[in-house]
C-alpha cells in the first residue's frame, strides 16, 4: 500500500515538473496553435460590362441550404418543416426524406450522412427568413459563383471561370489580371467555443475586389447577330459559322458570334470544340472575297482603271518565260471591264491583275492587308493563318492566290481587310475593350490603334463604288451597302471538293459614309442540290443583320 502511494506521488511530481519546466514550451506552442485562427476573406471578382454598362458576367452569392439529419428533430419541427417545403416549393415527402435519411451504403460499407443538400438559394433575404424559423439541423453554406446572364449569346466573348475559380478562356482569362481580386485574411485567436477573440487579433490583411472591365460589345447588336446565325444554322445546318460586326473608324468589335456555341453557366455539359472562338482561330480559304487585294492594288499602282478591259476567254498567260494556265471562271465570260470583273467575280481578271503587279509586290500587298500575321485580337489562340513566302511559290501560285486560293486566313483577318477599304484605306487593330474601372474610377482606357495605311483614300473610295452593286446593294430601308461574296471549295482528302464549300460575305454600310462592317462566314452549308454560294447562304444573313442594326442605330 505504501509503495503504491509512493509510486503515485512520484508520477504526479514528474507530471507537474514536465508541465511546468521540461515540456512547458512545447505544450504552450501546441496550445497556441490550437487557439490560433486564420480566416480568409474572399475577394469579389470584377464585373464585365458591355459598352452600355449592361452586365455580361458577375459574381453571384448563392447559398446551398442543407440539413444535418442527426441534429434534426422531426417530432418537434414537423409543422415548421412542412411550412419550409411550401416556401421552397419542394414536395413535403421529399423534404421529410432528407431530414430522416442518416446513412447510405457506399460499396460494402455504411456511411453516415452529416449533410444533405436541400436546394440552392439566391440572395440573403430568403435565407434570413428561413433562419428565423429555427429548424434544428438546418443551415446554409454560402458560395460565390460566376454568372453569365446571356449564356450562349455571349459565350465566345466572356469565356468562363471554372468551378475551381480558374479563368479558362475569353475575356475572363485575358483580363484576369484586372478582374481577379486579392483575398484578405485575419489572424487572431479563438476561445473554446471557436469564437474569435478580437482583442488578440495579430494580423489583418484587407481584401481587394477585382476591377470591372467595360467591353466594346453592344449587347443588343450581339443578340441580333446571334439570332440571325441561329436562323441560318436552322436553315442550312452548317458544320460551323462565324459572324463579326465592328465600327469602321474605331475598329471596335460590336458583336462576335460563333456557331456552335455553349453555355458558360454549365460549360461542363458541352464539348471543347464548341468553346473554340472560330472567328479568330479557324483557318479557311477565303475565295472571291480575297479579290479585293489584287483589284485594289491594281488601282493603287495605276496598272488598271475602272475602264480597263479584261479578255476572260484567255486561258493562258506568259510568266517567267513559260505559258501558265489561268483559273477557270464559274461562268464563262468574254470581255469584262474592271467594274464588271469585280461584280461578276471573274477569277481570270483578278489573276491577270496579280500578274501585272508581280509576285514579290503582290506578296507585299497581301501582307499589307494583314494576312500572314495576327490581326491583334490578342487571345483565344488567335491564328496568323497561312501565307507562304514567294520562295515557296510555284508558277501557278500568284494566279490562284489572287482568287483566294493557296492561302489560309481567319475570319477576323478577312473582316478587317474589308474594313480597311471602308475606312479610307487604313487598317486598324481589332478592339474589344473600352476601359477598366476600379472603385468607380477609370484606370485604363483603350484608343483606336492604327496598324498601317494599306491603300490611299482615293483608291478606297473607288473600290467602295466598285464593290457596290446598284441592282442588289440596297437594304429594305433604302441604305446602300457594298461588299464581296466568296464561295470556296473545301479541300477534302487532298483535293478540292465539288460538294463541300465555305460560303462568305464581307461588306459595309452606309456606302458613302461607312459606319458598320459585317462579315458572315459559313462552313459546309447544306443546300440540297447545287452549290452553297456565298450569295445564297451568307449574303441574306448579312442583309438581315445589317437591316436590324440600321434600325437599332437609327441610321
Amino acid at each position: 500500500m505504501i509503495c503504491a502511494v509512493l509510486a503515485l506521488f512520484f508520477v504526479i511530481t514528474w507530471r507537474v515538473l514536465d508541465l511546468s519546466h521540461i515540456s512547458r514550451s512545447r505544450y504552450f506552442k501546441s496550445m497556441e496553435q490550437t487557439r490560433r485562427s486564420t480566416t480568409t476573406i474572399s475577394a469579389k471578382r470584377g464585373t464585365i460590362f458591355d459598352r452600355n454598362f449592361e452586365v455580361l458576367a458577375f459574381d453571384e452569392t448563392k447559398i446551398t441550404l442543407g440539413v444535418d439529419p442527426y441534429a434534426a428533430d422531426l417530432e418537434k419541427d414537423l409543422p415548421t418543416i412542412c411550412t419550409l417545403s411550401e416556401i421552397l416549393e419542394i414536395n413535403a415527402r421529399d423534404m421529410l426524406d432528407k431530414f430522416s435519411r442518416r446513412k447510405e451504403i457506399v460499396g460494402s460499407r455504411v456511411k453516415k450522412l452529416r449533410w444533405i443538400p436541400i436546394c440552392e438559394i439566391a440572395g440573403d433575404s430568403l435565407y434570413a427568413e428561413i433562419k428565423t424559423m429555427k429548424i434544428r439541423g438546418v443551415y446554409g453554406i454560402k458560395a460565390c459563383r460566376r454568372s453569365y446572364p446571356f449564356g450562349r449569346e455571349m459565350a465566345h466573348i466572356t469565356g468562363f471561370v471554372s468551378r475551381d475559380s480558374v479563368p479558362i478562356c475569353g475575356v475572363e482569362k485575358y483580363m484576369n489580371f484586372y478582374l481577379n481580386g486579392q483575398d484578405g485574411y485575419v489572424e487572431s485567436e479563438k476561445d473554446g467555443g471557436s469564437r474569435e477573440l478580437a482583442q488578440y487579433r495579430k494580423k489583418e490583411f484587407k481584401h481587394k475586389n477585382g476591377s470591372d472591365v467595360v467591353l466594346s460589345i453592344d449587347k443588343n447588336i450581339q443578340k441580333i447577330v446571334y439570332e440571325e446565325i441561329e436562323k441560318l444554322a436552322g436553315e442550312f445546318t452548317p458544320a460551323a459559322a462565324s459572324a463579326i460586326v465592328s465600327e469602321v473608324t474605331s475598329g471596335e468589335i460590336l458583336a462576335l458570334v460563333n456557331y456552335p456555341s455553349y453555355d458558360p453557366n454549365s460549360y461542363w455539359e458541352f464539348s471543347i470544340e464548341s468553346m473554340k472562338n472560330l472567328a479568330v482561330c479557324s483557318i479557311y480559304e477565303p475565295a472571291s472575297v480575297f479579290k479585293i487585294v489584287a483589284m485594289s492594288f491594281g488601282l493603287e499602282y495605276g496598272l488598271v482603271s475602272e475602264d480597263t478591259i479584261f479578255d476572260c476567254m484567255q486561258s493562258t498567260i506568259i510568266s517567267r518565260g513559260r505559258k501558265v494556265s489561268l483559273p477557270n471562271d464559274h461562268t464563262p465570260f468574254a470581255k469584262l471591264n474592271f467594274v464588271e470583273a469585280v461584280r461578276k467575280s471573274s477569277n481570270r481578271a483578278s489573276a491577270q491583275v496579280a500578274m501585272m503587279i508581280g509576285e514579290e509586290n503582290f506578296y507585299n500587298c497581301v501582307r499589307a492587308y494583314g494576312f500572314g500575321e495576327k490581326a491583334g485580337y490578342g487571345f483565344d489562340d488567335e491564328s496568323r493563318g497561312i501565307l507562304f513566302p514567294v520562295s515557296k511559290w510555284d508558277v501557278l501560285t500568284v494566279t490562284r492566290l489572287a482568287m483566294g486560293h493557296a492561302i489560309g486566313v481567319v475570319p477576323l483577318q478577312m473582316h478587317y481587310a474589308m474594313s480597311a477599304i471602308a475606312n479610307d484605306g487604313i487598317l486598324l487593330k481589332p478592339s474589344l475593350f473600352r476601359s477598366v474601372i476600379d472603385g468607380g474610377e477609370k484606370i485604363l482606357s483603350a484608343e483606336p490603334i492604327v496598324r498601317r495605311r494599306v491603300i490611299s483614300q482615293q483608291t478606297a473610295v473607288r473600290m467602295r463604288k466598285v464593290l457596290h452593286n446598284p441592282e442588289k446593294g440596297t437594304l429594305r430601308n433604302g441604305i446602300k451597302f457594298a461588299g464581296k461574296t466568296g464561295t470556296g471549295q473545301k479541300i477534302i482528302d487532298g483535293k478540292y471538293s465539288h460538294s463541300h464549300h465555305t460560303s462568305s460575305y464581307s461588306g459595309f454600310f452606309p456606302l458613302d459614309t461607312p459606319k458598320i462592317v459585317i462579315t458572315v462566314i459559313v462552313d459546309d452549308a447544306k443546300v440540297g442540290s447545287g452549290i452553297a454560294w456565298g450569295s445564297r447562304v451568307s449574303l441574306p444573313a448579312f442583309r438581315s443583320i445589317a437591316e436590324r442594326i440600321a434600325q437599332y442605330l437609327d441610321l
